[in-house]
């Protein structure tokens, strides 16, 4: 009966601490498969920040190299078939007005007759609208693009301040006086003779009343009729006007620069007529045109300190504009004004370089430029409106100057950067500058005279809200792609590195600590139960667990540190609580496989501690910071050795007690062999006077009830 009982109670405690440990080793396991994914992940997270921030990085690098905003923007600039700035070149949404005053003359007779000074009175506004194209648009294989360009005029009677286009005024006859400058100094005879009989014969005068415009576009003359049927390549028109000739773009073609390999030069000119210089004028600075802008676009990125060249028919000639004044504002676009050289008309009589404009030597009056060259042969010349910078003898001469440089100054409102003119204000006069004219008496009163017939302006006011919208884009807000590019990836970058390398450091060190603990608490109450079981220098001197150079205190742990009661059921119910310094292993404790020792023999003893120097069995119950280990009385049980070991061994005491030390947290407390070994000679010296039985299945001895567990 005594070895079935001894079995029913060893076979109990191992179910029970069988189950026990299995279930916790499985926890275990799941936990530490479940770290080791989190643990992948963290890495895998960590890794990706750490590539993106060094991708970052590289890119906020690479915006600083290559400027991206700049690279865009100079391939807008290139003009390309169907591209958005060709498109804007070829046919330019913007309202583009000229203005024309005449030079009414309101003492015709009083003149004639040499009574009195030329007299004139502005006349005006009579406003078209340009409608400014490039037309059979060419690319050629040199970078360039040829084109023939058109400048048809739309009247715009509500712009004109009610002036009408039939308005009477007195002009100047220039057919007429074109003939007489041409031909004073010519035979007499052969010459002049017969052209006095065709002007007496043609009833000719040299003013004439006609509407604004005729003078224009050209009023019927017999004397143009004339000249177009005997001399059709010199005059190869029927009618005379001073604006229909300027604005005769029939046999013009023009060849551009595309912006290919430089964005900068595109849209300006590149020849005219097939060559880079005006015949009509000598050197570089008078004739070449190449380089030059014809107002739809300006060379772009220009420097505070640089000229830029503008050309147009009417003008005959090339003229640098300079920078002039503080920025302007123009919509939501900031531009700079750009004028007129100074002295552009001086003729060499200041700037020596202005001397080739003195044509076949002859140098006019500062103020006046001979574009005789570019009329048909006839007698005109440019001037800024109403003499204004021109020689004094010019305004004194006539009667009704009034020059005025805030209303007569040429001004270009001009975005530097991308060389698109904002504003713009062309104003030139076209008069007749005569020679003596003695020999024809019908016109000898205009003999070196100097008389003005129109100045006009081409204007733009502003760019339309459709450009000024897309403007401001490219130039404002397009240009922040370079210094957002470039701090917000720098700021990224640096961020997501900080970022991953302080989360994968934080990550290792709790990874680490959490290890740590784990094992620190295993490790200690392994020791702490050897300890409070007799063996570690507590109650007794048996062997430790390992050896003290296989330990380490862990007093600084706090986490290690735990409370270990001792219950007993002594007739005092005393409870003894001891605080241990907390041990770790350095080596992890293999667990005792009690069940092969019970099956390898068949000892009625169960070993389930390292060493046993007392009689009392224990358990021992984890629960957050305290180790509960109960102990059970057993008088009425008596423990035999093995059996075999009984019948063959007198020297053994009858009824001694052999310890059942028990852990059930899972620590892993297991017999080394040498404990092992020495359990049986520790039987024999246990001098403990009270038994005590294990915590297993009470209610099955006897009636024998032990203390219930605390935890």
């Amino acid at each position: 009966m005594t070895v079935v009982r001894r079995r029913l109670r060893r076979q109990s405690l191992k179910d029970f601490l069988g189950a026990l440990y299995s279930h916790r080793r499985f926890s275990l396991e799941k936990l530490r498969h479940f770290q080791q994914l989190q643990n992948r992940r963290q890495l895998m997270c960590a890794f990706l920040l750490l590539a993106i921030g060094f991708l970052a990085i590289t890119a906020a690098v690479l915006v600083k190299v290559f400027q991206p905003y700049d690279l865009i923007f100079k391939w807008k600039l290139v003009m390309a078939e169907n591209g958005e700035i060709f498109n804007l070149w070829a046919k330019p949404p913007v309202d583009l007005y000229i203005k024309i005053y005449l030079f009414n003359i309101t003492n015709a007779e009083a003149f004639l007759a040499g009574r009195e000074k030329l007299q004139v009175e502005e006349v005006g506004p009579y406003v078209y609208k340009e409608l400014m194209t490039h037309e059979n648009i060419t690319f050629n294989d040199n970078n360039t693009m040829s084109t023939t360009p058109s400048h048809p005029l739309v009247w715009q009677e509500h712009l004109s301040e009610g002036r009408r286009e039939d308005d009477e005024v007195v002009m100047l006859n220039i057919a007429m006086l074109a003939i007489s400058h041409l031909t004073a100094d010519r035979n007499y005879f052969f010459v002049r003779l017969p052209m006095q009989g065709l002007f007496a014969s043609t009833k000719s005068e040299p003013i004439v009343r006609m509407t604004a415009r005729e003078f224009m576009f050209g009023f019927p003359s017999t004397l143009a009729t004339l000249g177009n049927t005997l001399l059709p390549n010199w005059i190869s028109f029927e009618k005379v006007g001073l604006i229909d000739r300027m604005y005769d773009f029939s046999t013009d073609f023009e060849t551009f620069h595309t912006g290919v390999p430089d964005p900068a030069i595109s849209g300006l000119y590149a020849t005219y007529r097939g060559e880079t210089k005006l015949p009509q004028w000598e050197g570089d600075h008078c004739s070449n045109i190449e380089y030059a802008s014809d107002g739809t676009k300006f060379k772009s990125f220009i420097q505070p300190n640089e000229t830029v060249k503008f050309f147009r028919k009417s003008m005959c000639r090339p003229i640098n504009l300079y920078r002039d004044g503080e920025e302007r504002t123009f919509g939501s676009l900031k531009g700079y004004n750009y004028v007129f050289e100074e002295n552009a008309f001086d003729n060499g009589a200041i700037n020596e370089a202005n001397k080739c404009f003195c044509r076949h030597g002859d140098c006019q009056p500062v103020g006046l430029i001979d574009v005789t060259d570019c009329y048909y042969g006839f007698p005109i010349s440019l001037s800024f409106p109403h003499f204004m910078n021109g020689d004094v003898g010019l305004v004194e001469n006539i009667t009704g100057m009034q020059p005025d440089p805030e209303k007569h100054s040429t001004a270009f409102v001009i975005q530097p950067e991308s060389g698109l003119p904002l504003s713009l204000s062309v104003k030139v006069q076209i008069n007749m500058h005569f020679k003596d004219l003695q020999n024809y008496p019908q016109v000898s009163q205009f003999s070196h005279l100097t008389a003005p017939m129109l100045w006009f302006e081409i204007m733009m006011p502003k760019l339309p809200d459709e450009l000024d919208t897309r403007f401001n884009f490219y130039l404002n807000l397009l240009p922040l792609v370079n210094p957002l590019g470039f701090w917000g990836a720098l700021v990224l970058g640096v961020g997501l590195l900080v970022y991953a390398i302080t989360r994968a450091t934080l990550h290792m060190s709790s990874f680490t600590r959490q290890a740590t603990n784990i094992s620190d608490g295993k490790y200690a109450r392994a020791n702490l139960l050897q300890n409070l079981t007799g063996s570690g220098g507590i109650i007794g001197n048996g062997n430790q667990v390992y050896n003290p150079c296989e330990l380490k205190l862990l007093d600084d742990v706090p986490t290690a540190k735990k409370h270990v009661i001792i219950r007993g059921n002594s007739d005092d119910e005393a409870y003894q609580e001891r605080r241990q310094s907390a041990y770790a292993l350095e080596l992890e404790p293999a667990l005792s496989d009690a069940e092969s020792s019970d099956e390898g023999n068949e000892s009625d003893t169960v070993t389930l501690s390292r060493n046993s120097t007392t009689s009392s069995s224990c358990i021992e119950v984890e629960h957050d910071d305290d180790i509960c280990i109960d102990c059970f009385d057993d008088n009425g049980l008596e423990v035999t050795v093995d059996a075999a070991s009984t019948s063959s061994s007198s020297s053994s005491k009858p009824g001694a007690k052999h310890q059942l030390g028990v852990s059930l947290a899972s620590s892993g407390y297991a017999s080394s062999p040498a404990s092992s070994s020495s359990s049986a000679n520790e039987l024999s010296g246990s001098n403990s006077k009270t038994g005590w039985m294990p915590y297993a299945h009470p209610e099955k001895f006897d009636g024998t009830t032990g203390m219930t567990k605390h935890v």
